[in-house]
């Protein structure tokens, strides 16, 4: 992993990346406690809020090689007292080998000034524990404080500082700031100090507020402030981006080349294999039986994505340096930038152009801020005819080519051979591309016991999770686990001890050759009930549609105001061709009151449920496919028709005719 260095606060907007002592800078213009105070507001006109931030403040000062100093301030009156507990409880992350974090002042008063407490109650510093999963072992360290006597109606005023120098890359820094959120905001100040004649990347986004520029003591000073900001609350559906949050995102005067090269500096001598090296990695390109580029591009990808375990030891350079590709291959062992240059490494002696990919997990980068700070995470690009094919090699379920969602469509920067920076962005995988599909069959008996079989089948991003947990064949004690999950997910809870799953057919999680798909065999015995003197067929919890959770969406728009965010159409639905088809044979004679049809298609997506009886069968198909794109508050009026149409839809039982066969 690349390391990406922040110090947080909680609740607090303003976040820098990048110890030694650093030059000091002038103190805050920080605002006495009685002055706080009088920013205090009235409890019952700020219902609804969890608290009010009365004071914000966050002063930046960056010297042209990188070195930085941040202090801080918030100030925030307790409302509610489902806010006190998280505000009782307060932790900053900071690196202890470079990283300087100083407590100023911690105060728990009372607005009509009288002190609560002065210090915390308790204060420890802790190391983060490496996680055992994919363990990061680093030198962050978290500062933990707890609180007393913060209950509704107090405040809660910590200052602090954070004192950086030593940038990884010489001249580096990245610097956030916000000066709204989501609650109310009384005063905002954000100020940067920058040296006399050093021109800083500066990009605000949505600021109602003009910065003021001045010259102090041989200093530029940048500085923003706002009062009375309201709160902007989260609305379901939002995109990250929209034109609400107001944001100050500052980074060097530099080129995306320039951190190219930099990085291309730290590794450019980590791809040469040794003979050793070199023999290991073609034993493996044999032994999979390839034949032509294809093939040995991926089976290389293969063994280095899943033979090759995730750790990363992110202490000094090596939070940036990747290890030589016999370091990895010695240990087995590997971080993001360690398997991608073994990868790269292993494809370039076999003269297929591969190269390393800079970007970010955790975030949306601005191509805007070079900073290598926005990046946290390294992939590898393959070149593909013209163009470039992507392959992260960490994602051990994900086949080459393929990239996680979370980054699709993100900003990224391929390292070129001569340190050069190609600009990209990331490919987004055609919803058509992303398939899930179920056909459950079944044939019901007069005496209503269900039997039949069900076949599961995916491609793209809903094999991703179905390969990993398939990644490791099943003994008896997981397969008997796995057919519980799956009878409840078919049949729904209810229906646990009446039903059941077995023969289960599975494929290898970690060939990647082979198709997702699993099938298994359904039994229950509780399909056909009695309603009184009607008898009903219970449809399939699996089959049943969405509706109960567009209806409880629905209920969610229409409880709020008028919208205010963008809309995000993957998160209405996903980016997924969903499409499950449902067909049973009824006993002779009998029939069902079938349905009616119905279809919803909007800019985020499409629904149609498809009911047909034909003799003996009855037969529904069901298909849900999401969208992407972003767009603009106005249209939730038709998200509403649309949920209002497809929550209709919704069907637990048919009612059953057993009239006598002829």
């Amino acid at each position: 992993m690349l390391r990406l260095l922040a110090l947080s606060a909680l609740l607090f907007s303003c976040a820098c990346v990048v110890s030694a002592q650093v030059t000091p800078s002038s103190p805050l213009p920080l605002v006495p406690s009685d002055s706080v105070l009088r920013l205090a507001v009235d409890p019952a006109r700020s219902l609804g809020q969890p608290f009010v931030v009365l004071l914000q403040e966050s002063s930046f000062r960056v010297e042209s090689d990188g070195r930085w100093q941040q202090r801080n301030r918030r100030a925030v009156q307790v409302i509610d007292e489902s806010a006190a507990r998280g505000l009782a409880e307060q932790a900053f992350a900071f690196a202890s080998s470079h990283q300087t974090l100083t407590i100023e002042w911690v105060r728990v008063l009372r607005t009509t000034g009288i002190v609560i407490g002065d210090k915390p109650a308790q204060m420890q510093d802790a190391d983060v524990p490496a996680a055992m999963a994919n363990p990061i072992y680093q030198d962050q360290r978290v500062r933990r404080l707890s609180l007393a006597g913060v209950t509704a109606g107090t405040v809660v005023d910590i200052a602090w500082t954070v004192k950086e120098s030593a940038p990884p890359r010489p001249g580096d820094f990245l610097f956030l700031a916000g000066l709204n959120g989501p609650v109310t905001i009384r005063r905002s100040l954000v100020e940067l100090d920058v040296p006399d004649g050093y021109a800083p990347t500066i990009v605000e986004r949505n600021l109602t507020v003009q910065r003021r520029d001045d010259i102090v003591n041989g200093r530029r000073r940048y500085t923003w402030t706002s009062s009375d900001q309201p709160g902007v609350r989260g609305e379901p559906f939002a995109a990250d981006s929209n034109g609400v949050a107001q944001t100050i995102t500052v980074g060097p005067r530099g080129t995306w080349t320039e951190i190219a090269s930099w990085y291309h500096g730290l590794s450019k001598d980590r791809y040469a294999l040794s003979a050793t090296d070199a023999a290991r990695m073609d034993s493996i390109v044999r032994a999979s039986g390839a034949r032509t580029t294809l093939d040995t591009i991926r089976a290389v990808h293969r063994f280095v994505a899943q033979d090759i375990r995730y750790l990363s030891v992110a202490l000094g350079m090596g939070s940036y340096q990747p290890r030589t590709p016999g370091e990895v291959l010695s240990t087995s062992l590997g971080d993001c930038k360690d398997k991608a240059t073994l990868f790269v490494a292993t494809l370039r002696r076999y003269r297929i152009t591969a190269n390393p990919v800079l970007l970010s997990l955790s975030q949306r980068p601005d191509p805007n801020v070079p900073s290598m700070l926005q990046f946290n995470h390294a992939i590898a690009a393959v070149r593909d005819g013209a163009g470039w094919s992507f392959t992260d090699l960490t994602a051990e379920s994900i086949p080459y080519g393929e990239l996680p969602d979370a980054y699709q469509g993100s900003f990224a920067i391929i390292v070129g051979d001569d340190g050069s920076a190609q600009r990209v962005t990331l490919p987004v995988r055609p919803t058509e591309r992303n398939i899930s599909t179920l056909q459950l069959t079944m044939q019901i008996g007069a005496d209503g016991r269900a039997a039949g079989r069900a076949v599961e089948r995916a491609e793209g991003s809903p094999t991703y999770g179905l390969r990993l947990g398939l990644g490791t064949s099943l003994d008896s004690t997981r397969r008997a686990a796995f057919s519980r999950t799956l009878a409840q997910r078919i049949f729904g809870a209810e229906a646990i001890g009446s039903a059941r799953v077995d023969s289960l057919v599975v494929f290898d999680g970690r060939d990647f050759s082979a198709n997702a798909q699993i099938s298994y065999s359904v039994v229950s015995e509780g399909l056909i009930r009695s309603i009184g003197s009607t008898k009903v067929l219970a449809v399939p919890s699996v089959v049943r549609g969405p509706a109960r959770s567009f209806r409880a969406a629905l209920s969610e728009l229409e409880s709020r105001g008028a919208r205010q965010l963008p809309i995000d159409a993957s998160r209405i639905l996903a980016p997924i061709v969903h499409a499950t088809e449902w067909t049973v044979t009824l006993p002779p004679g009998w029939t069902v009151d079938v349905p009616a049809n119905l279809s919803a298609t909007s800019f985020f997506g499409s629904y149609s449920s498809t009911w047909s009886q034909n003799g003996r069968e009855v037969r529904v198909v069901r298909r849900l496919q999401g969208q992407r794109g972003i767009f603009g508050p106005e249209r939730i009026a038709e998200v509403l028709v649309w949920l209002r149409t497809v929550g209709a839809d919704d069907q637990d039982f048919l009612t059953v005719k057993p009239t006598a066969a002829p």
